[in-house]
C-alpha cells in the first residue's frame, strides 16, 4: 500500500554547499570584509570589477592596482574552474557570510603571514595540493592591495563610519 515517509527538515530543504552563514560582516575584520566584498564583486560581472579596479587604481596607482586585480581575477578563476566544487556567495550587500566566503577570506588574509601553513591547508581543502601554493601566491599579493587600501583609506577617514561611506557610498 503507499507508506509515506517522513523526511527530516534536512533533507527537504535544499541549500547550497558553502552557502550557510557562519558570521556576520560587522564581526568581521576590515580586511577580511573587504575580502569578501570584492570576491562578491567577482559573481556581478566585468561591470562591477571595473569599479573595484578602479577603485584601487584611484587610491593605489595603476601597477598596484593592476596586480591587486589580477591577483582576485586569477584566485576566482581558478577556485571557480579547477576548485573541488564551484564557490558560492552571499548577495552583494548582505550582512551574512557564507562558508565559501569566509574560506576565501582567511586563505586570503593569512597568505601575508610568515609562516603560510594555514593559507596552504585552506587552499588544499579549496582545490588540490599542486594548485595550492600557486593560489597562496596570488592570495598574498590581492591582500597586500587591500592593506595598502586599508592604509590609505584609514589615513584619509578618521572614523568607521566615513571609511565605510567613503568604500561603499
Amino acid at each position: 500500500m503507499g507508506e509515506t515517509k517522513l523526511k527530516t527538515i534536512s533533507e527537504t530543504k535544499t541549500t547550497n554547499k558553502g552557502g550557510s552563514p557562519v558570521a556576520v560582516i560587522s564581526d568581521l575584520s576590515w580586511e577580511e570584509h573587504l575580502v569578501i566584498y570584492y570576491f562578491r564583486c567577482c559573481f556581478e560581472g566585468s561591470e562591477a570589477l571595473l569599479e573595484v579596479h578602479e577603485e584601487f587604481r584611484f587610491y593605489l596607482g595603476n601597477e598596484t592596482a593592476n596586480k591587486t586585480i589580477g591577483a582576485l581575477q586569477f584566485l576566482f578563476s581558478k577556485l571557480q574552474n579547477n576548485g573541488r566544487r564551484r564557490l558560492v556567495r552571499h548577495d552583494l550587500n548582505c550582512k551574512c557570510v557564507g562558508a565559501d566566503e569566509n574560506c576565501f577570506a582567511q586563505l586570503v588574509t593569512r597568505s601575508t603571514y610568515i609562516d603560510k601553513k594555514d593559507a596552504i591547508l585552506i587552499g588544499i581543502l579549496l582545490t588540490d595540493a599542486d594548485l595550492a601554493p600557486e593560489l597562496v601566491l596570488a592570495a598574498e599579493d590581492f591582500a597586500i592591495g587591500v592593506q595598502a587600501l586599508l592604509k590609505i583609506i584609514g589615513d584619509v577617514t578618521r572614523d568607521s563610519e566615513t571609511e565605510r561611506k567613503v568604500l561603499y557610498n
